[in-house]
């Protein structure tokens, strides 16, 4: 499990070598996209900050950056949060340089966010990170029982997108996961 941590002084990551105290602190490039409005920013935010937007503002592009213990280890997390919108489907790739790790986000409220996973975000990523490890990551997961969104979602004649749905997400060939999407306990 890892645990939160507070952020390390300044100067004090310098990759795999750099030290805080007797710590040696991994740096980690996790790399965060998916559809514009899906949550992104607010998981971000709240992982890195304890802090939750009250507004919607587009991102064109945030970094964040997080510390965290894993297996009594220091890791300092950079995360990259990307703008969903297609206006940005040309400026987004530069973001995924040197990553180690990729979020595929979707909202849970939204069926046409979940589609876009394996027909838009899926084939990006594996053209521009083979081989790196693909999370999938449903957010706004407290809507799933608010009464506004399951009346708008009925009206329309659809459903939240359920945990056992999201865990049966198929693999497109050549993803990263070997055949399981999202990858055991991500989702």
């Amino acid at each position: 499990p890892a645990t939160a941590m507070a952020p390390a002084p300044s100067g004090a990551a310098g990759g795999p070598s750099g030290r805080v105290g007797a710590a040696p602190w991994a740096e980690v490039k996790a790399v965060v996209v998916g559809d514009g409005g899906c949550g992104k920013t607010s998981l971000l935010m709240a992982f890195a900050r304890g802090d939750f937007p009250k507004v919607y503002v587009p991102t064109v592009f945030e970094k964040y950056t997080a510390s965290i213990h894993v297996g009594g280890k220091s890791v300092m997390i950079h995360l990259w949060d990307t703008a969903g919108q297609e206006d940005y489907d040309r400026l987004r790739p530069l973001s995924y340089s040197d990553a180690n790790v990729v979020l595929i986000c979707f909202d849970v409220t939204n069926p046409h966010s979940y589609d876009n996973i394996l027909t838009k975000w899926y084939p990006e990523v594996n053209h521009f990170c083979k081989g790196i490890p693909v999370l999938l990551v449903g957010c706004k997961t407290d809507l799933r029982q608010d009464r506004w969104v399951l009346f708008k979602l009925q009206q329309a004649r659809l459903d939240p997108i359920s945990h056992q749905q999201a865990s049966a997400t198929p693999c497109p060939p050549n993803t990263p996961s070997k055949g399981q999407c999202p990858p055991e306990g991500a989702f």
